[in-house]
């Protein structure tokens, strides 16, 4: 049976969102390293959004039971991400390069923070 997009999208994103948490963790620990002068508001910030993004993937998490869908297995490589996962019992497998990973992160990160893209420095 196929998939429809909404629910590859959903798999996806629940997939990829731990990733934009662990990203948000390592800059607040490289901005405690700095010498920024007002590093707590910085911090402060980051955890506001980590909160966000951890109640966005609570949400996300009770979409996928109500669309019966099922994350089995998931496998790192040094070049992808793979994931088994189930939609109404009929399995699929997805598998997402880092450097995709990587894109969709930051774009979730500005949507989060109402940044635009497009005034981003290359």
């Amino acid at each position: 049976m196929r998939q429809t997009s909404e629910e590859l999208s959903l798999v996806k994103r629940v997939v990829e969102l731990p990733y934009l948490l662990g990203a948000l963790e390592v800059d607040k620990h490289k901005i405690y390293a700095s010498n920024f002068k007002m590093k707590s508001v910085y911090v402060d910030y980051l955890d506001g959004t980590q909160k966000k993004i951890a109640l966005e993937m609570y949400k996300s998490k009770l979409r996928l039971k109500e669309h019966h869908i099922k994350i089995i297995d998931e496998k790192r490589s040094e070049l992808s991400l793979t994931v088994d996962y189930s939609v109404r019992g009929y399995l699929h497998k997805m598998t997402l390069l880092w450097s995709k990973v990587k894109v969709d992160v930051t774009l979730m990160l500005t949507e989060q923070m109402n940044v635009d893209i497009t005034d981003l420095p290359k």
